[in-house]
């Protein structure tokens, strides 16, 4: 991931907006005031961190540290969750302080119509990762898209991207909604910029479906989809947690990776709390339980995932993702995707 620059926006959500003052010489008089945020007991986060490590490893440590604040998670894909916070922030109702979700280019878009808070944590100084000179966002995770392989299904595994097209692998592959996870969609615009939309063209007639994430992990735990296009996680969880006989592939073309942010949003009712959770996330407990979740760390001396390949060489050999690019046309590439692959 390297620098992602100052340029990156994110859209985050903010829990309620405090009503403005009235007119006249009491409006006056309320400007002259010092602003001060009115202790909040709750925090709503949007993100697409799985229910299972929000629930098993987040949750009960930061009730513990955050002994004094709620914290409300919602958890579902990407995309899902900035179509949640569009339609909020159009009604004027958002419901959210802080948003975690991996896709650089719906935070560059945010930061750009200026609905982030600029905040710079403290723990952000041992961060392997360069930060958005504002603060506006700060990187928490990062993943890689690879190919994963049932190996009691699949004796000769793909090396390659463009192995995938091969005639032995027809109707063993599946691969998630672009139009649900930010990770499947990073790869469909890494791909179709280095192989053109002809590669999925190819990739469908060799029989390959499209899948909701969670079918797609219990069919590929079965075997039933022999090989599939997902996050590098899932593969490493599967394996430890289940007993997977799986190989993960990371393509000689490279692997796709997929960085992840935390912001708060502008508006947040509840800033001061929201600092605090950032700051937890941040941490190396915080960092600690993104690595037991089988997701890369961003903070130094913290351990890779157990299995994983290392961040560094992942970086060395990976496809690049143009996310400017990405976050003006993602609309279109969606549509696109799906027009070839129904």
């Amino acid at each position: 991931m390297r620098k992602i620059c100052a340029g990156i926006a994110a859209s985050v959500l903010a829990v309620g907006i405090l009503a403005a003052g009235c007119g006249g010489s009491e409006q006056k008089a309320q400007k002259e005031q010092k602003t001060v945020t009115k202790p909040a007991t709750e925090l709503t986060v949007y993100t697409s961190v799985y229910n299972g490590m929000v629930k098993e490893m987040a949750k009960p440590v930061v009730e513990q540290h955050l002994k004094e604040i709620k914290v409300n998670w919602h958890t579902e894909g990407s995309e899902k969750v900035k179509e949640r916070i569009a339609d909020e922030l159009k009604s004027g109702k958002v419901k959210a302080d802080i948003v975690m979700i991996s896709d650089p280019g719906f935070y560059l878009q945010l930061k750009k119509d200026g609905k982030l808070l600029n905040y710079k944590s403290p723990e952000a100084a041992e961060l392997a990762e360069t930060v958005d000179a504002d603060g506006s966002f700060t990187p928490i995770r990062n993943s890689a898209v690879v190919i994963a392989v049932h190996n009691d299904k699949v004796k000769e595994p793909p090396k390659s991207w463009k192995d995938l097209l091969d005639p032995k692998y027809k109707g063993m592959i599946a691969m998630p909604d672009p139009k649900v996870a930010a990770t499947a969609l990073a790869a469909v615009a890494a791909l179709t910029d280095k192989y053109g939309w002809e590669y999925w063209q190819k990739l469908k007639a060799n029989g390959a479906v499209v899948s909701k994430t969670n079918e797609m992990r219990e069919k590929f735990a079965k075997g039933e989809y022999p090989i599939t296009i997902t996050m590098e996680e899932n593969v490493l969880k599967q394996k430890a947690t289940q007993g997977v006989n799986a190989t993960i592939v990371y393509p000689e073309e490279g692997s796709i990776l997929v960085p992840g942010y935390i912001a708060i949003l502008k508006d947040s009712a509840n800033p001061e709390g929201a600092k605090k959770l950032v700051d937890w996330w941040l941490s190396k407990e915080g960092q600690s339980a993104m690595s037991l979740a089988y997701m890369h760390p961003v903070k130094y001396g913290v351990r890779e995932p157990a299995g994983a390949l290392n961040l560094n060489d992942l970086r060395i050999h990976s496809l690049s993702v143009n996310w400017n690019k990405l976050a003006v046309e993602g609309k279109q590439v969606k549509e696109k995707f799906a027009e070839i692959m129904k």
